[in-house]
């Protein structure tokens, strides 16, 4: 899989759902390893469970990332760091 393909991955437990343009895959590795592979200008950690291509946000409110149509949570604890990162695109 090539980073630009990756709109965002989303962690389900032990596994990872990668939503690619035009298919999913699902691979047996955690979000936090993944976190540590990704190109970090490229790739923003949201919540606990996602991490988003910022080349693939439509739009964004302080609750939410709109990428297609899956709105994908903002979560509390990321959400300074989130906002800081998307007003400077």
């Amino acid at each position: 899989i090539s980073y630009p393909e990756i709109l965002y991955i989303e962690s389900l437990s032990d596994y990872l759902k990668i939503h690619l343009k035009d298919k999913s895959v699902i691979t047996r590795e955690t979000i936090a390893n993944i976190e540590a592979k990704l190109p970090q200008k490229d790739f923003l950690r949201v919540h606990r469970s996602y991490i988003v291509a910022l080349s693939a946000i439509d739009s964004f409110t302080n609750e939410y990332i709109e990428i297609g149509k899956k709105q994908i949570p903002i979560s509390r604890s990321y959400k300074d760091e989130v906002l800081k990162r998307l007003s400077a695109i």
